[in-house]
């Protein structure tokens, strides 16, 4: 069991207690074991083996113990007793945008509410409004988000699915000796993913079984056919891995990468059957056409563009040379300054920008002004102390709902860089988040404009805007949009990316990091932008370190 599973069932746990009322400070000792040991590098196993979880910050021997039974019985037995008093199905309630456990935990005791089905009906007989503090407004919103979970499509994010492709053909390399490679929706990197495709060069999928039935994540094999088998998988979703002759290698992954829209444009232009070759470059060359690659094959021209010579040089990971966006212990971050400068340099980067939370994110732990010149103090001094990387003074600055900012103008004005983010008033109607979003492109101290909608994939919906005039302004100012290469919000997306390039914006893929790990989430931000065309020229954070600053000062 992994340290991420690990933090679901404490979270779990934590959601439960809320529901049933319990006190504050219980619930946030779990949901604070529930973030340390996620973001813990070291696998707890080895912890527990050393008999240091409590070194840990924030568990004690309470918490200790309770993670210690997680890893080695795969389960909580507080749970399984508090589910006793507390309805398992109004954990499902939780995936409605806007409901928490303690909403959660009214709805129960004052409604008798234990299902979906029971909430709608509720909501829709005008009887969730009668509870104190929710009203017409809020009843509103309950049936709104009930509506966007019937639309969720329990596909797993490309954060999820990728770490567990890249294990799975880790092991199938070792355990078969054979080439295996990563194909589907995940060679793609689509933003979610319904199950993963692995290709093997085997002769027959009997052959692969008894290394799959081995393999990390897998619970058991589902099925076993003339082309692929087919195993479960714990995350909810499943891998297929395919079969293939090495001498059509190349053919089947073509076939199997798709998408099959790309897959049929070939198989027409080959007269009806793909040639079968063992390299996958071997299959365009003879239709003809140069390597395209996976993040383009989304039949949106990319074919036309390579007859015609056309394809763009897609921007890489080694690209960068910089990060713009993630946090420090100073806010809601897990990871010292010195930490971040010295992972940066590790990683080959020129600069880096601390843009920790401003005051207005409370729940973030945002900082006043006088916490920020502090900060800025301990910039300074880590400058000195790895000055292979620069780092820049900036800060994540809220936008509030009437569209002004959380720092004066002549705080502003001191940092090297500016990140504008909205957290809050998400769902204000489109005319009033176009205020709201054009005020701040046209603020002469922003520069780079964070995570524009606020989504969260297969959770929250994002903002809604008339991106064309977004896009019209942002060219005009000179502004960045990020690509936020956080897996659960990959925003912009790849359409918006598209039309942002199109549109002549500057854009910026930063990672958003709260942890030294997360820093390398930025290359699921990097596939964003390759599958949307992008190449290095039209990303800020490509540039060298003087080409930044003069950009910045522009």
């Amino acid at each position: 069991m992994d340290n991420r599973e690990v933090a679901e069932q404490l979270r779990q746990f934590a959601d439960l207690l809320e529901i049933k009322g319990e006190n504050a400070f219980r619930v946030n000792a779990y949901r604070r074991a529930a973030d340390a040991v996620e973001h813990e590098p070291e696998p707890l196993e080895a912890i527990i083996a050393r008999d240091e979880l409590t070194t840990i910050e924030g568990i004690g021997p309470g918490l200790a113990a309770a993670i210690t039974e997680i890893v080695q019985t795969g389960r909580y037995s507080a749970t399984e007793e508090l589910l006793d008093e507390v309805p398992g199905t109004l954990l499902t309630l939780l995936g409605i945008p806007g409901v928490g456990p303690k909403t959660v935990g009214r709805l129960y005791r004052e409604l008798g509410i234990t299902t979906l089905v029971q909430l709608e009906a509720a909501a829709r007989a005008g009887q969730v409004r009668q509870l104190k503090g929710f009203g017409p407004r809020a009843e509103a919103r309950i049936l709104e988000g009930i509506a966007f979970l019937h639309r969720r499509t329990n596909r797993l994010s490309i954060g999820t699915a990728d770490p567990v492709a890249r294990r799975l053909v880790e092991h199938l390399r070792t355990e078969l000796g054979v080439p295996v490679e990563i194909a589907g929706s995940v060679r793609r990197q689509c933003e979610t993913v319904g199950n993963i495709d692995l290709v093997a060069a085997v002769e027959s999928p009997a052959a692969v079984v008894p290394a799959l039935e081995s393999a990390p994540r897998v619970t058991e094999i589902e099925e076993v056919n003339d082309a692929f088998v087919v195993a479960a998988l714990e995350i909810g979703s499943s891998v297929r891995v395919v079969a293939a002759a090495p001498a059509v290698f190349g053919t089947e992954m073509v076939r199997w990468t798709g998408s099959s829209a790309h897959v049929a444009e070939l198989v027409r232009i080959a007269g009806g059957t793909l040639p079968h070759v063992a390299e996958e470059a071997e299959v365009y060359a003879a239709l003809g056409l140069p390597w395209i690659a996976p993040e383009l094959r989304e039949a949106r021209g990319e074919i036309a563009a390579a007859r015609a010579g056309k394809l763009p040089r897609l921007i890489e990971v080694a690209d960068l040379r910089g990060d713009l966006h993630l946090h420090s212990e100073w806010s809601d971050g897990r990871a010292t300054i010195q930490q971040l400068a010295e992972a940066a340099r590790e990683r080959g980067y020129e600069y880096l920008c601390i843009a920790d939370h401003s005051g207005g994110l409370r729940v973030a732990r945002g900082l006043d002004v006088d916490r920020l010149r502090e900060q800025w103090r301990e910039i300074d001094r880590v400058n000195e102390l790895v000055p292979e990387v620069r780092l820049l003074r900036a800060s994540e600055v809220e936008v509030r709902r009437d569209g002004s900012l959380d720092f004066p103008d002549e705080i502003l004005a001191e940092f090297d860089l500016v990140v504008a983010s909205l957290h809050s008033g998400l769902r204000q109607p489109r005319e009033e988040l176009m205020k709201r979003i054009l005020g701040v492109l046209r603020n002469p101290h922003v520069d780079i404009v964070a995570h524009p909608t606020g989504r969260i994939i297969e959770r929250r919906p994002g903002a809604d805007y008339d991106w064309e005039e977004v896009f019209r302004v942002a060219r005009v100012t000179g502004t960045a949009i990020e690509i936020n290469a956080d897996p659960a919000r990959l925003d912009m997306n790849d359409e918006h990316a598209r039309m942002a390039q199109e549109a002549g914006v500057f854009i910026s893929i930063d990672s958003d990091a709260h942890d030294i790990p997360s820093l390398d989430h930025i290359r699921y931000g990097v596939s964003v932008a390759r599958r949307a065309w992008i190449g290095p020229e039209s990303v800020v954070n490509t540039r060298p370190l003087p080409d930044l600053l003069a950009w910045l000062n522009r």
